[in-house]
């Protein structure tokens, strides 16, 4: 582990031949057309040789030490903090090397700046400029924006149009190689202030001492008995890490991190855009981050061709230094329930699902399962005789007209349910409900809806059940090796009091995003945002890995439907639009309706949904102890659920 340290000395050199023009202090620039002031600037950004000063071409030296070397074409950006965010340009002025080297490069450029220049003005240096051009840094606004739904506020920095003396540090998806540090996240900052004013010529002398930002991480991964000679895992296909900062604004005035808490992100990706295999450096895999300088939890998951691996530890990272471990992971197996709050929570929603002559009955595969997750609309889900549009894979970005998100369910393919009922749930457009007043279906059957005074019926045999818990129903059965129920609604009220409660989102095995609530035990490093979000999307967390791992408990949004009818509504999740998740507890408390969780853009906590607009369910475990080894989850014996889960392990 090394500190590294950039050092740039600026100097002047020879005016390119702009009009000067004269103010009443003597002082001479180029004028542009939109009347700011353009100087020449030479940057002599040397290296020190016992730090090997941080540039932009990393290499490994026979120690594994990062070594940092300036190329040809580098580029920083410069900004003068003395404009005080009034620029109207919507890029910072770049410096491009002539050379590249261990001893040392000259950058080369011009600078604008909205005012004249005054000694004191103080410069800001940037370094990689190509982070502009790659997205990893972008401009945003000095002033917060500031968003209040249902008695939660939440905070952030808008998008700018033009420069500032703030920019946003974005480090949520990378490849994995040193090179992709070098270009895109290998955040450097310096400042300087000006010594003296250039007088007839518009040439400045400027020195400065860059800082690294964030600490740059090599990973091997090792599992006991593992595929290579070594142990080590060679053949990988893409790493989640979350627990790491991944996201943070920057002040370019003092360099110091203004992100708020509600945008802070601390999640990053590792793969290749067209899936390929990573590509290893002496065997490790490279990450940059933004260091907490403090023990920070971690959870790392490893996707390979012979299964899903993870690690969660905590280990010290500092700003500026290099490290390389050798991480020891686990194979993951699927669990039949993840536990939070003490409560074993199945690991996905209750289902019906028919392909061909396949039919099943039960859990889903996955957390984030909803119906027609990575579909587009056809025919069938036409609504108000209107097609439905997309917005991207999968149901929840289906809609009409203005983003109106209302599309009709099918049968096949169903996640929703009418509240008590089980002979009619395949019967959309029916009205079968269980009504009742006060009272829980805690794992009960019932053969009728209400007695003619109104009064419940009393429970009857699974054989003669039309009505009651539809999860035990078909999940405590021949073939089955575990059985679920109903939540109650006192399951639901200790979830909210978990230690972690997020906006969130998975990825599926299509490669979209699924959006929902992650609950846990275990506390994320930094705050996060909350519910309700509002409806911009960007404050969700990608917990692929978290969930996956069975690190906590993930809840989709999942809309609801309309009275009656196969309508889903409230479930295209997009900017700008309204959308929820409803989840049934167990217990009625009128005729008509009953308990239930509900989240989203506009809205979280209990609710009392109605009986007939049918909703999600959630089950909880109720079978018995498991001991030893677990068998398969009863989805990995589904062969149509096979790419997501099967005897082998879970997969996504």
């Amino acid at each position: 582990m090394k500190k590294r340290k950039l050092q740039f000395l600026c100097g002047a050199i020879a005016m390119i031949g702009f009009t000067a023009c004269s103010d009443t202090d003597n002082m001479s620039s180029d004028v542009a057309q939109d009347g700011s002031y353009v100087y020449n600037v030479e940057v002599a950004a040397a290296t020190d040789s016992t730090t090997h000063a941080a540039t932009r071409t990393l290499k490994l030296d026979e120690q594994n030490n990062v070594l940092s070397r300036w190329a040809a074409g580098d580029k920083i950006f410069i900004y003068n903090t003395a404009d005080n965010n009034q620029s109207t340009e919507h890029t910072y002025s770049t410096l491009t090397s002539q050379s590249g080297g261990s001893k040392g490069t000259s950058f080369q450029g011009t600078v604008k700046s909205k005012n004249q220049l005054k000694v004191n003005n103080q410069f800001a240096f940037f370094y990689p400029a190509a982070g502009l051009e790659e997205g990893s840094v972008g401009l945003v606004s000095t002033s917060e924006t500031t968003e209040t739904n249902q008695g939660v506020t939440i905070s952030y920095h808008d998008v700018s149009n033009t420069i500032t003396e703030y920019v946003s540090l974005n480090m949520n998806k990378q490849n994995g190689t040193l090179e992709n540090i070098d270009k895109k996240f290998d955040f450097n900052w310096g400042s300087d202030l000006l010594k003296e004013v250039p007088q007839n010529v518009n040439n400045i002398k400027l020195k400065a001492n860059f800082e690294r930002k964030v600490a740059i991480w090599g990973m091997k991964f090792k599992i006991v008995n593992g595929p290579s000679s070594s142990s080590f895992i060679e053949d990988i296909d893409s790493v989640k890490i979350n627990g790491l900062r991944s996201y943070d604004v920057l002040n370019l005035k003092n360099g110091s991190f203004v992100g708020t808490n509600d945008e802070k992100e601390y999640a990053i990706t590792i793969a290749n855009k067209d899936r390929s295999k990573l590509n290893l450096t002496k065997g490790y895999i490279w990450t940059a981050f933004l260091a907490e300088d403090a023990s920070t939890n971690f959870t790392i998951t490893v996707y390979t061709p012979s299964g899903v691996y993870t690690k969660t530890a905590s280990k010290v990272f500092n700003t500026g230094y290099d490290y390389r471990s050798n991480i020891t992971v686990e194979k993951i197996t699927p669990q039949p329930y993840v536990k939070v709050k003490d409560v074993m929570w199945a690991t996905g929603n209750f289902i019906h699902y028919k392909k061909g002559s396949q039919e099943y009955w039960g859990i889903a595969p996955a957390q984030w399962w909803i119906s027609n997750y990575g579909d587009n609309p056809s025919v069938d889900n036409k609504v108000d005789n209107k097609n439905i549009v997309k917005n991207g894979l999968g149901s929840q970005n289906w809609y009409i007209d203005n983003h109106n998100g209302r599309y009709t369910q099918t049968s096949d393919d169903l996640d929703l349910f009418r509240w008590g009922d089980i002979s009619e749930a395949l019967n959309l457009n029916s009205n079968a409900y269980l009504g009742g007043t006060g009272f829980s279906i805690d794992e009960k059957y019932y053969k009728n809806k209400l007695t003619p005074g109104g009064l419940f019926n009393g429970p009857v045999d699974k054989s003669e059940a039309k009505f009651g818990d539809i999860v035990k129903y078909h999940t405590e059965k021949t073939g089955r090796s575990y059985y679920y129920k109903y939540p109650t609604a006192e399951q639901f009220e200790d979830l909210m009091k978990s230690v972690t409660k997020v906006p969130a989102f998975c990825y599926t095995d299509k490669g979209n995003k699924i959006y929902g609530i992650y609950y846990s035990d275990y506390a994320l490093t930094g705050q996060h945002a909350k519910f309700p979000t509002g409806k911009k999307l960007w404050k969700y967390e990608d917990v692929t890995g978290l969930v996956l791992a069975n690190r906590g408990l993930f809840l989709p949004i999942t809309g609801q439907r309309n009275d009656n009818v196969s309508t889903t509504v409230y479930r295209h999740v997009a900017e700008g639009s309204n959308f929820m998740g409803f989840y049934y507890a167990d217990r009625a408390t009128a005729v008509s309706t009953c308990r239930g969780l509900f989240f989203g853009s506009l809205n979280y906590g209990m609710t009392l949904p109605q009986k007939h607009q049918a909703c999600a369910i959630r089950p909880v475990y109720v079978g018995s102890a498991i001991t030893g080894t677990p068998p398969v989850t009863d989805a990995a014996n589904f062969a149509p659920f096979s790419n997501i889960i099967d005897a082998n392990g879970r997969k996504y």
